[in-house]
């Protein structure tokens, strides 16, 4: 069996000694007891690679030890040993990231394994979740999350130390033809494939991650000067554009590059993404492969087609934003149960654009918050239409961003909304991401507490994504977790999705929360769930997200579903 190291500080010989000869006696052994040569730097003594758990003896500097751990190494596990069991004491403890404790006099052999051995398993499952949340699933890249926090790490360190760094931003062109030519697989294909004659022209210190459908961002630190960026990038286009073999035929990929370069004159790094994209954009506008560097002389047109930030003005002018609704099932019953209403772009010439490609744009240009509220408003009117067609137990969850809910005016504004359209507020769910309360948890909270007030629930979306404090669990007034389907895409055979799945439903469970899991598109995946005990599930295997007036439609289909539900079950 592994051996686990468990770090104990403490000034005590006799909290070493007890403890030792406490973990000598689990069976099987199991656990390494070691202790800091100097807390000098305590940072260094808690961040060595070796450490699975730490033991801490509460003193004077415990509560700053705790935050300091939960702010460098948030996954490591704190166990604190305490004097007695202090309910006070032990609630300023968790708030500070104890994630549990032991007391002296109380130190039996089962009650420390079993807390140790808890402990372990959520720092591999928290680990698991950290790798699996900033990766792309299709091609191992940086997702969009992982980038954000590359991104800020490399300008942070091109701040401290005076160096340049680069950010490319690639979108492989006319890309529609290739999906509608060869197929999703032969799509996939070729991104698997762009990346990595990509990363082949990347050093060791470069990123690249994946921002969505065929668009790339990478991260070039100590980056040199401008034609240093130009050799590159003009590079990483000649090696794009070798020949790959689709469904037995030979194609030809191209693709636009966009670079902008930190610090460059007036260039603020929360621009950097922007400036990048832009170039990018005027890049695509140009037949064949090609490169261009932002600088301020670009011309764009802001307000017409050719972008996307004029495109997404032109859509809320013309009311071009619509919601569909996918369906959530209680797995005991089969019943509809909810409805997650997500938005979508009918765009007059592309049709039905999915989200991932223009919310991400929406948020940077401050159109959210105009766009939250008609999604809202829509929402409150599919509950109506609901109560109408005697559904009035379906739930409608509606997302949140965290510029719309630190708004002053957000809970007047959704009460005016509820109010006019004499929509019920006790069936409908606002859901909140963790990077979304991360953010600033105090306004979140203030927010949250006067919603529920009018009688709106909340659920905590996309779980285990933004890698945050559990404590919000607790301190926040969320009555339903999501499990994110990068979690659920690959089980039962993926030995860690399933571990982590499990872990969710059981906390949920102790937590008296609905658990809910996204993405659910196989009976294996549904049938795992169902005997882990989930509560809720959607995805394709029930329905896509469908439109409104397609609803009742679903609702037949899904009562066949439940007669034979009923009859494998008789």
């Amino acid at each position: 069996m592994d051996q686990h190291t468990v770090l104990i500080i403490s000034d005590n010989k006799t909290d070493h000694l007890i403890l030792s000869s406490c973990l000598e006696r689990a069976i099987p052994q199991r656990f390494h007891l070691t202790s800091p040569d100097s807390m000098e730097r305590p940072l260094e003594a808690l961040m060595h690679p070796d450490i699975d758990v730490v033991i801490l003896s509460h003193g004077p500097e415990t509560e700053y030890l705790l935050r300091l751990a939960q702010k460098h190494i948030p996954a490591i596990p704190m166990v604190v040993l305490l004097d007695e069991a202090d309910e006070q004491l032990i609630s300023r403890l968790h708030g500070s990231g104890a994630q549990d404790y032991l007391v002296r006099g109380q130190l039996q052999d089962a009650l420390a394994h079993r807390i140790l051995d808890y402990s372990i398993q959520l720092k591999s499952a928290r680990e698991t979740i950290q790798q699996l949340s900033n990766e792309d699933p299709l091609t191992g890249a940086l997702n969009r999350a992982g980038f954000r926090a590359h991104l800020k790490r490399a300008l942070d360190r091109s701040e401290r130390y005076g160096f340049s760094t680069a950010l490319l931003c690639i979108n492989i062109d006319q890309f529609g033809y290739i999906n509608d030519h060869y197929g999703e697989a032969g799509g996939d294909l070729v991104i698997k494939t762009v990346t990595q004659r990509l990363a082949n022209k990347m050093r060791e210190t470069d990123s690249i991650a994946r921002l969505g459908g065929d668009e790339f961002a990478i991260v070039l630190e100590d980056a040199g000067s401008a034609s240093d960026v130009e050799a590159t990038a003009e590079k990483m286009l000649f090696s794009i554009s070798g020949p790959i073999t689709l469904n037995e035929q030979q194609a030809s990929i191209h693709a636009s590059i966009g670079s902008a370069i930190f610090p460059d004159g007036n260039h603020k790094s929360a621009d950097l993404v922007d400036a990048a994209r832009s170039a990018m954009q005027q890049a695509k506008s140009v037949q064949g492969n090609k490169y261009i560097r932002y600088s301020e002389q670009l011309m764009f047109d802001e307000a017409g087609t050719s972008s996307l930030a004029g495109e997404l003005r032109t859509a809320i002018r013309k009311n071009q934003f619509e919601l569909h609704y996918q369906p959530r099932i209680d797995l005991k019953t089969e019943r509809l149960v909810g409805l997650e209403a997500l938005l979508r772009w009918n765009h007059p010439e592309r049709g039905l654009v999915s989200p991932d490609k223009f919310l991400p744009e929406c948020e940077d240009m401050g159109l959210m918050k105009t766009i939250g509220f008609q999604v809202i408003q829509h929402a409150a009117s599919a509950l109506v239409w609901l109560q109408e067609q005697g559904l009035d137990s379906v739930d409608v969850a509606v997302n949140i961003s965290f510029s719309q809910v630190q708004d002053k005016r957000f809970v007047e504004v959704v009460q005016d909304i509820l109010r006019n359209s004499g929509a019920n507020s006790s069936n409908l769910e606002f859901e909140l991401t963790e990077s979304t309360i991360l953010n600033d948890p105090e306004t979140i909270k203030m927010q949250m507490d006067k919603l529920r007030l009018l009688g709106i629930s909340f659920s905590l979306d996309d779980f285990g994504t933004g890698f945050s404090q559990l404590s919000h669990l607790t301190e926040l007034p969320i009555s339903a977790l999501k499990i994110d389907k990068s979690f659920v895409r690959d089980i039962p055979d993926n030995e860690q999705q399933a571990a982590v799945c499990t872990m969710v439903i059981e906390m949920a469970h102790r937590l008296g929360m609905l658990v809910i899991a996204e993405g659910a598109e196989r009976h294996e995946q549904v049938e795992f769930l169902r005997q882990q005990n989930c509560h809720q599930v959607q995805g394709y295997y029930y329905s896509p997200a469908i439109p409104l007036q397609e609803l009742p439609r679903f609702l037949e289909e899904q009562r066949f579903r439940q007669q034979r539900h009923r009859a494998s079950g008789a």
